[in-house]
């Protein structure tokens, strides 16, 4: 190979990997995001965006992060969106029932295309809820994870303590969502991507840069956590998001 060219990969991995880890981490205020997909037209944009590259690795990572866990039970997706999370759990794992949860009836209904689509009807329920006012019992759900949704939630401490309510003694809830001091390179992806990728009408409500702009700090849900008494926590802060693992005892 021409040494020119082995020189110029060499250059060019060296200056990506500048931009993603050289660049200072930015810091600022949080801006809240809205809460739920009202608009039909907005849910399918959304449940477009989802089918991009980025976010099927992300979904990868989080079923990468699940294999940690002896999966059975029940398992609860929080804010499920279009179903392609927990079709892709169901499909790993055939060892758990799943009930995807969210609160617009417009996305659900992608979800429950998806759901017949995949012929998982018998395994998966999507229903309607609110993740302060949860329809389930007190210690009911072995495993309640959730992605990308976190930074919606009007109040977070009411939120946690109805996750870990419904919880089993030996119950995990697992969140994933973005963290809102990541480097600017990220800022930088995502304005271009609202500016220039998304469709029209996720460009109109700030998408995906508000979602980044109204997630939190690693330090913020820890001081969240520890307010409501919640101490059985492991955070994982990667490069522009972060797992929280929460235990109820």
């Amino acid at each position: 190979m021409n040494p020119w060219v082995i020189f110029l990969c060499i250059f060019g991995i060296i200056f990506i990997l500048f931009l993603i880890f050289g660049l200072p981490r930015k810091k600022s205020e949080r801006k809240p995001s809205i809460e739920g997909l009202y608009s039909a037209e907005v849910a399918k944009a959304f449940e477009k965006m989802t089918n991009f590259l980025p976010f099927k690795m992300l979904r990868r990572r989080i079923i990468s992060e699940l294999k940690k866990y002896n999966l059975n039970g029940l398992l609860v997706d929080l804010g499920c969106g279009s179903g392609n999370l927990i079709v892709e759990i169901a499909q790993k794992y055939n060892s758990i029932d799943l009930i995807g949860i969210d609160i617009s009836d417009e996305i659900l209904e992608l979800a429950k295309q998806r759901v017949i689509q995949n012929e998982l009807n018998e395994r998966i329920k999507i229903e309607i809820g609110n993740v302060e006012n949860l329809p389930f019992s007190d210690n009911s759900i072995d495993f309640i994870i959730s992605s990308l949704s976190l930074h919606h939630w009007a109040n977070p401490k009411i939120a946690f303590k109805e996750l870990v309510r419904t919880l089993k003694g030996d119950g995990l809830l697992m969140v994933f969502d973005f963290r809102r001091n990541s480097r600017k390179f990220f800022y930088g992806l995502l304005k271009f991507a609202t500016k220039m990728v998304v469709p029209k009408v996720l460009k109109e409500i700030n998408e995906p840069l508000g979602s980044l702009q109204a997630g939190y700090t690693a330090e913020e849900i820890k001081e969240i956590l520890s307010q409501i008494n919640i101490h059985s926590v492991e955070i994982k802060p990667f490069l522009a998001w972060m797992f929280i693992s929460v235990k109820k005892h």
